[in-house]
């Protein structure tokens, strides 16, 4: 594990707290056990892999819980900024974390905070208008 990776898991597992940071009604486990990449692994450039905003602590697995709502509502995951397209950065789009009624962004030290209304707009740039629906 190289010194990028050590930071954002426990970045990401610190600002958890070991619980789910999802949360899908009816599905969530609570407990997070697992790393999930928002952005693809495989769709990541070279500086997004390993950074706190990519990351979600989630419940379940790739078939179970949270993680495997994730994996089996790609294009809800989307939308709700649990997921990010392979052409977006994870640093920009807003994820709703924890039922929050505010979509959240997700900083490079391991918090999250409101997003802005300018940064809410900034997705009509990029099409995502309909993100917060």
């Amino acid at each position: 594990m190289n010194a990028a990776e050590r930071y954002a898991r426990h970045a990401v597992y610190n600002r958890s707290g070991g619980v789910c940071e999802v949360m899908v009604p009816g599905r969530c486990l609570y407990r997070a056990t697992n790393y999930q990449h928002r952005k693809n692994r495989s769709q990541c450039a070279k500086d997004e892999l390993w950074i706190a905003e990519n990351g979600l602590h989630v419940c379940g697995s790739g078939t179970t819980g949270c993680h495997g709502w994730i994996h089996q509502f790609p294009r809800r995951s989307y939308e709700l900024g649990w997921s990010v397209r392979h052409a977006h950065d994870p640093r920009r789009i807003p994820v709703f974390y924890r039922g929050y009624a505010a979509p959240q962004i997700l900083e490079s030290d391991g918090t999250f905070r409101d997003a802005t209304v300018d940064e809410l707009f900034e997705l009509h740039a990029i099409g995502m208008a309909g993100w917060w629906s």
